[in-house]
């Protein structure tokens, strides 16, 4: 059944080259990107889950 409905479809072998290529371009960036992060912001980002958030709410409290 699949094997008939996919050989009525026109030039169905570029489907396959145009997906691969977006998945590396894609890939890619994401690596580029990943790269150029500094080690700084990494570190900042990894005690995120860990900063008191009392500190924010008493500077809001502050403010008032």
């Amino acid at each position: 059944m699949f094997n008939e409905v996919f050989q009525s479809i026109s030039d169905i072998d570029n489907y396959g080259l145009f997906s691969t290529f977006i998945f590396v371009v894609f890939f890619g960036l994401v690596v580029i990107h990943t790269m150029s992060i500094r080690k700084k912001d990494v570190s900042e980002f990894s005690r995120l889950p860990f900063d008191d958030q009392t500190k924010d709410s008493n500077d809001i409290k502050d403010l008032k």
